[in-house]
C-alpha cells in the first residue's frame, strides 16, 4: 500500500523541522532526513529553503516573533527589559534545541531584527554611548541564550550521569565534593548542604543574574548622566 504523500508549503516544512529536531537534536539534522520525516522527495525541500541554515534562519525567527507578539511595551525601562528577557527564556523553553539554533543562526530575518530593534529602543534614551548601549543588549541576549543552553545540556548530563552511574549525578558531585581537602572546598560544601544547588536552571537564579546585569546597566546610565 502506497503511502499519500504530504503536501508540503513553507509552515508545513517548518513545523517537521521543529518535530524532527525534537527527536534527533540540531547536530543529526539534515535536508534527507526531514525530507523523510514529510514523506517528500529531498529536492522538493529546495523550491522553499536553499539549504538546511536557511532552514535554522526561519526557524530562529519564528521564535523572534513570538518574543515580540508576547512582550510589553510599558513600565520603567528595567520592567520592559525584565519582560522581554522573560519572554525569550519562555519562548526558547519551548522549542526544541532553540538556544543552539539561536547561537548558530544570523540575526537577518525579519522578526529576529525586530527584536534587537526592540530592545535597543528600551535603553535608546539612557545617556549611553551607542557602543555601550549595543553592548548592553548584547549582554542580555547572551545571558538569557547561554542560561538556557546550560539548562538543557546540563539536562543531557544528568541523564547520562543517570544511565552510566548507579548513585545518580547528584551522589556523583558530593562524592567529588567530599573528596577534596577541606580548605579547598569548605564554602562549596557548606553551599550544597544548604541545598543551593538545586538552584541551578531555576527561575530564581535566571532572576538573580538579570538583575545584576540591569543593575550594571543602570551604573552606567548614572555615570554617563
Amino acid at each position: 500500500m502506497r503511502v499519500k504523500k504530504q503536501h508540503i508549503s513553507e509552515e508545513t516544512i517548518l513545523s517537521a523541522a521543529w518535530e524532527l529536531m525534537d527527536k534527533i537534536g540540531i547536530e543529526e539534522f539534515s535536508m534527507r532526513k526531514l525530507a523523510v520525516e514529510l514523506n517528500i522527495q529531498a529536492p522538493s525541500l529546495y523550491w522553499y529553503f536553499e539549504n538546511k541554515q536557511s532552514i535554522f534562519q526561519a526557524l530562529a525567527n519564528e521564535v523572534a516573533k513570538e518574543v515580540l507578539q508576547a512582550a510589553k511595551h510599558e513600565g520603567e525601562w528595567q520592567e520592559q527589559l525584565t519582560d522581554y528577557a522573560l519572554k525569550i527564556k519562555n519562548t526558547l523553553s519551548k522549542y526544541p534545541c532553540s538556544p543552539i539554533l539561536w547561537m548558530r543562526t544570523v540575526p537577518s530575518e525579519p522578526d529576529y531584527l525586530a527584536l534587537i530593534n526592540g530592545l535597543l529602543e528600551i535603553i535608546d534614551p539612557l545617556p549611553l554611548e551607542e557602543k555601550d548601549k549595543f553592548a548592553s543588549i548584547a549582554c542580555v541576549m547572551n545571558y538569557v541564550i547561554s542560561f538556557e543552553l546550560d539548562k538543557h545540556e546540563q539536562q543531557k548530563v544528568d541523564l547520562f550521569l543517570s544511565l552510566d552511574a548507579k548513585e545518580g549525578p547528584k551522589a556523583v558531585f558530593k562524592q567529588s565534593i567530599e573528596q577534596l581537602p577541606v580548605e579547598r572546598s569548605k564554602v562549596l560544601k557548606r553551599m550544597y548542604d544548604n541545598g543551593l544547588f538545586s538552584e541551578l536552571g531555576s527561575d530564581r537564579m535566571f532572576n538573580t543574574g538579570l538583575g545584576i546585569i540591569i543593575s550594571g546597566i543602570e551604573q552606567l546610565a548614572a555615570a554617563g548622566g
